[in-house]
């Protein structure tokens, strides 16, 4: 009895130390590659980024140069000729957004109003590798560079799911007129715990995008819109955000919204036109 009680002590010891190996090698395989979890940079080649420009004169090709060297290329769109004089919105893309993409739209849709569009870094055409605080510093400095070519001109900020962090992080520390936050959320440590409940988030996430942290810094008005469908952030990460804006907010909800589809549904544009009209 001794004997066999000993065996298969030892077999839970075995089991159980191999489970351990497991998750921990499964930990560290999330820690060290979490970039690739997070990040899925959408490239575009230069002959690709430069026809874009030379197909239509009011797509201007950019390049700023970053304070560690790297040039971040992207593309401003003219306002409509009777309307040169008016605003500028800057777009943050989401996690897996390479930004020519959104050229037809925005002309479509924001003809009177000048947009600018840079890819992260590692995105479209621009080389390295995109890391949350990198990803803050290259908005700053971009916008201080735009705030010096355009002086005179408002400054709305728009972001899309990731993208909303940057914006929020960039309107904290700068002064805009507003802004336009498509499916934002509170943190990523939040939302990741939603889709993994049995991983130690906080332990493993290496990268916060904490915008529940600086909302109440910001002073300028908000648009926000959410999917009430919405798989990758769900709208209780959207409400708990906005629940610490003490400022001037519209919030649409898209009952039937996604998070990749609510630019589909005529409110969307509706709205975003709306808010702009009132920024001029």
């Amino acid at each position: 009895m001794f004997i066999l009680l000993s065996y298969l002590w030892n077999k839970w010891v075995i089991a159980g130390g191999l489970v351990l190996a497991a998750a921990g090698a499964l930990f560290g395989m999330i820690y060290i590659f979490q970039e690739r979890l997070i990040f899925y940079p959408q490239g575009l080649s230069g002959e690709e980024a430069e026809q874009l420009a030379a197909n239509d004169e009011e797509v201007e090709e950019m390049a700023f140069q970053s304070s560690d060297g790297t040039i971040l290329h992207g593309w401003l769109l003219q306002a409509s000729e009777e309307k040169d004089d008016g605003g500028l919105l800057i777009y943050y893309g989401g996690n897996g957004e390479e930004l020519s993409g959104q050229i037809p739209g925005m002309k479509e849709n924001l003809p009177e109003w000048s947009v600018l569009l840079v890819n992260y870094r590692g995105y479209g055409k621009n080389e390295g590798s995109p890391r949350e605080e990198k990803l803050y510093k290259d908005a700053l400095e971009i916008f201080d560079e735009t705030k010096k070519r355009y002086p005179d001109k408002q400054v709305v900020l728009m972001g899309r799911s990731i993208g909303t962090a940057v914006a929020l992080k960039t309107a904290a520390e700068r002064e805009v007129e507003g802004m336009i936050l498509i499916s934002p959320f509170d943190s990523l440590n939040e939302v990741a715990k939603l889709h993994y409940p049995f991983l130690p988030i906080d332990m493993l996430l290496r990268y916060s995008f904490d915008s529940l942290s600086r909302i109440e810094e910001i002073n300028a008005p908000i648009l926000a819109m959410a999917g009430g469908e919405d798989g990758i952030i769900p709208e209780e990460r959207t409400l708990r955000l906005l629940q610490e804006y003490e400022g001037t907010l519209h919030y649409e909800r898209i009952s039937r919204g996604g998070h990749n589809d609510l630019h589909f549904y005529p409110i969307f544009w509706d709205a975003i036109r709306e808010f702009l009209s009132e920024r001029e």
